[in-house]
């Protein structure tokens, strides 16, 4: 009896991998023409929350609406592309305010970002709305599509979440920070964080085995000076 229970367990495990590998592979489509394009890959050289960059924010959110959207049947595409470009104003808003004296940084960057998005990108209305209304109600006019909704929770929580992990690092090599740090990791324990979700892309990409090394995500990957080694690109973590 207990050998078939073991046996049952093993079937439910694979099951569940198989599941979980064919809903990023459908996660991966839905983005496949953003994460390599170089504008988006600049937004690694940009510091977002602490010592986690736009891109590392920007696909995690992407990540948290596909998942969350599909399983309330909504527009689960157009919410990822639109999570993946939401911030993509491709500047350091902490040296940009100090340079043009813009305080608004989080009322602007929406617009910023949808102009630069229009330029390589077609979008669609929901996307439009993703993007330019993400920081309602920082933002006055309320969204008209559920899909909005669903990114102002998850970039809020994904921002909560980078800050306090980066805080979680800190305190944890302190003897009387070690129980705070853990409560911290524990808080966000069962959501994919972006540095997972980094290595997982390549892994999608080589089962494709796209016939280009520059397009590559996997071949890149393998590279030790390739910056899919390092989340932020050249630029080195802060400590």
């Amino acid at each position: 009896m207990s050998g078939k229970r073991a046996k049952d367990s093993r079937e439910n495990l694979r099951r569940k991998r198989r599941e979980h590998t064919k809903e990023n592979l459908e996660f991966y489509e839905c983005i496949r023409d953003i994460v390599g394009h170089p504008a988006v890959l600049e937004m690694k050289k940009f510091y977002q929350h602490c010592d986690t960059d736009c891109y590392e924010h920007c696909l995690d959110v992407a990540y948290n609406n596909y998942k969350i959207c599909k399983k309330l049947g909504l527009d689960a595409r157009s919410a990822a592309r639109g999570g993946m470009l939401h911030d993509l104003f491709l500047y350091d808003w902490r040296e940009h305010r100090k340079e043009t004296g813009d305080r608004l940084h989080a009322i602007t960057h929406p617009i910023t970002a949808y102009r630069n998005a229009c330029k390589y990108f077609h979008l669609n209305k929901v996307e439009k709305e993703v993007i330019t209304k993400h920081m309602w109600p920082v933002s006055v006019i309320p969204p008209r599509y559920p899909e909005t909704y669903v990114i102002c929770l998850t970039d809020k929580y994904c921002g909560s979440r980078e800050i306090m992990n980066h805080y979680a690092k800190i305190i944890q090599n302190k003897y009387w920070g070690k129980p705070f740090a853990w409560f911290l990791k524990q808080i966000f324990a069962k959501v994919p964080r972006a540095d997972l979700l980094q290595e997982m892309l390549p892994e999608l990409v080589s089962m494709e085995r796209a016939a280009s090394p520059e397009s590559s995500f996997a071949q890149q990957r393998s590279r030790r000076s390739s910056r899919w080694n390092h989340p932020s690109g050249r630029r080195p973590r802060r400590s």
